[in-house]
């Protein structure tokens, strides 16, 4: 059956989200190899390319990274055919080193960098900004502000890309990525191309000793300027540079340049208020290289400018820059002069605050402080904690754990957590690590922790995607440099956070065709590690004896806790038909010592105060019987009788 993504015609309007929008984009542009690898707000892009893959005569892949996944469009690109890679803004930092290189070499087909950046950090450790990223590399940028460009501007900055000859990102925001508009379909035009390896690289700039030193790479480095200098043209013959000034007879004292999702905030403040036609304002779908005689050209006849753009002031502090030589007297605000909040997302409100203090007219309701927001609803809401669904196996195997550190360590050791479902980990009641930082990050610092000299045992936590992603070189380095760690391998058998992708453990593809499994217990083995050890997750007493031999080993050691994740494993149960057999709590053996959710915490398990009884919620719980193992009563049994 047909996917609305590829069988829809030209001229038909879907609702879409905006990742759904970038997908169709993607097949309505003739990109014929697309790899990702799964990052929150970028993920749906290259899962809803994968049902249609076939369809359509696509390459779609969920790579091992994405730096992998760049490389893989890189490689595309260079045989011929559009290519992309799509990722989150935190997964773009694993590029940087191909991105940097990739501009001295000449791309036959379009290649796109989709970034999907995350303002407030909704689903993220941080809210960088990848135009900086882009700015570094020396790479175009072009941002959508909607749903609809979201899909149109794929084909532009493609054109954009094959015309300058250079890779070209794709910015996005959470606002653009996960809100749904009205889209209307583009024709879809798929015309596979006959792959051919060129590269100007080699034959240009290498010299006959084979070596690209000092004499070469400043010319390179020449040509990439040249390059850019052809990108603002390129837009503006595409459309990408929007206008709107003044009726005549309106004054020219304000206007407004803005991108990406607050030009919506924008504009709907100006038709809401009617002052639509009344107030200039530039649209900007290429903000690097920042397009400075567009720009120049539509300030020169204002007295002030209020940048309005989501992230860093990237495009105020061009403004800035550009108005002393333009313009000196030209008043810039926005992020840098307090109009606008350089930290979160922006919104309606802060627009209307902003723009409506700069006209000197009240404001219609200015928002409030956040952190009031937030109090207010602390006083509203029952206090809660982010916490693992119920069933989780990472959560008997982070109990198990902290177990066994009470039985070898008397309860004293460091760890180190990492970006998946199990950073969940660090909060009550486990809390089980002490620190995270970023994919990977664990394996490697707790390498640093162990060579600083502690004396407590140090622990690494690492789920099974990220372990094909990031963590094999620091395991590698443990071995190498004989680093006292034990890594803890949380192992669900699918990329639960982002949404069920797969990985190389699965054994299937983006596409859902049959590959290899690969083994991450003979990964380890092959890394050098000479204790790995493998334990259901469901088994308690198991994952604890595995831990205190892995703690009471001397050097490196790995213990994998596998289980499927409890999601995965529901949605497979109700695909099959297999019942779900739910526990209860005895009450006649209960004795009310909360053990199951004060050191436990499961969310399908709860406690009656008035009764001073543990009791275990039906519709939430999935089975795993875990609890059964936690209660030390043995009040927690099946239902319909019997135990555990």
């Amino acid at each position: 059956m047909s996917h609305p993504i590829s069988s829809q015609p030209a001229g038909s309007r879907l609702l879409l989200l905006g990742n759904e929008a970038v997908a169709r984009g993607i097949v309505e542009a003739n990109v014929e190899i697309a790899a990702s690898y799964p990052g929150t707000p970028a993920s749906e892009i290259v899962d809803t390319l994968a049902l249609v893959a076939d369809e359509v005569g696509m390459h779609v892949q969920w790579s091992t990274n994405e730096m992998v996944a760049f490389e893989v469009a890189i490689g595309g690109a260079l045989c011929g055919k559009r290519s992309t890679a799509s990722m989150k803004h935190i997964g773009a930092n694993w590029i940087v080193d191909p991105l940097t290189h990739s501009t001295y070499h000449g791309f036959k087909a379009g290649l796109l960098v989709i970034s999907a950046d995350d303002p407030s950090g909704h689903s993220s450790s941080n809210e960088q900004d990848s135009r900086y990223l882009a700015q570094l590399a020396e790479l175009p940028v072009v941002e959508p502000s909607d749903i609809q460009e979201a899909k149109d501007f794929v084909r532009l900055a493609l054109e954009i890309s094959e015309e300058v000859k250079l890779p070209v990102m794709y910015r996005l925001v959470t606002r653009i990525c996960h809100s749904r508009g009205d889209c209307v379909m583009g024709e879809i035009r798929r015309n596979p191309t006959s792959p051919k390896f060129e590269d100007t690289y080699y034959s240009n700039f290498v010299l006959g000793d084979g070596i690209v030193g000092p004499r070469v790479i400043p010319v390179m480095h020449s040509i990439l300027h040249s390059k850019l200098l052809r990108v603002e043209d390129a837009a503006v013959r595409r459309g990408l540079l929007k206008v709107e000034h003044p009726d005549a007879g309106s004054p020219r004292r304000l206007c407004i340049i803005t991108a990406s999702a607050p030009v919506n905030y924008v504009f709907d403040y100006l038709n809401y208020r009617k002052l639509r036609g009344k107030i200039g304002v530039m649209k900007l779908g290429l903000t690097m290289p920042f397009p400075k005689g567009a720009v120049s050209e539509f300030i020169k006849s204002y007295d002030e400018v209020l940048v309005v753009e989501e992230g860093e002031p990237y495009c105020e502090r061009s403004i800035n820059a550009l108005a002393k030589d333009i313009k000196p007297s030209l008043m810039v605000h926005g992020k840098e002069d307090g109009y606008l909040p350089r930290e979160g997302e922006l919104n309606y409100g802060l627009v209307d605050v902003a723009i409506s203090t700069l006209l000197g007219i009240s404001p219609e309701a200015v928002p409030p402080i956040k952190s009031e927001v937030m109090a207010d609803a602390a006083r509203l809401l029952t206090p809660r904690t982010l916490t693992m669904c119920a069933g989780c196996p990472h959560r008997s195997a982070f109990y198990a754990a902290k177990k066994a550190t009470r039985n070898v360590a008397n309860a004293r050791y460091i760890a180190i957590g990492d970006i998946g479902c199990y950073t969940l980990g660090i909060y009550p009641p486990l809390k089980f690590m002490q620190d995270v930082f970023c994919m990977g990050g664990s394996v490697g610092i707790a390498n640093g922790v162990a060579k600083a000299g502690v004396s407590d045992p140090v622990l690494a936590t690492i789920g099974d995607s990220t372990f094909f992603h990031a963590g094999i070189p620091a395991l590698i380095n443990a071995t190498f440099n004989q680093a006292d760690i034990k890594v803890m391998v949380l192992d669900n058998e699918v990329t639960a956070m982002t949404g069920y992708q797969p990985h190389p453990g699965c054994g299937e593809t983006a596409t859902m065709k049959p590959t290899k499994k690969l083994s991450i217990e003979a990964i380890c083995r092959a890394c050098g590690i000479e204790f790995v050890r493998t334990a259901d997750s469901y088994d308690l007493d198991a994952c604890v004896k595995a831990m205190e031999d892995a703690l009471r080993f001397k050097g490196p050691a790995v213990v994998i806790f596998k289980r499927v994740c409890s999601q995965e494993y529901l949605k497979r149960a109700r695909r099959n038909n297999i019942a779900i057999q739910h526990y209860l709590v005895d009450d006649s053996a209960c004795v009310g010592c909360r053990t199951c959710v004060a050191a436990y915490g499961c969310p399908a398990i709860g406690f009656d105060l008035e009764r001073k009884k543990a009791c275990i919620d039906a519709s939430s719980c999935m089975g795993c019987g875990v609890c059964g193992a936690v209660c030390p009563n043995g009040a927690i049994k099946i239902s319909g009788g019997g135990s555990q």
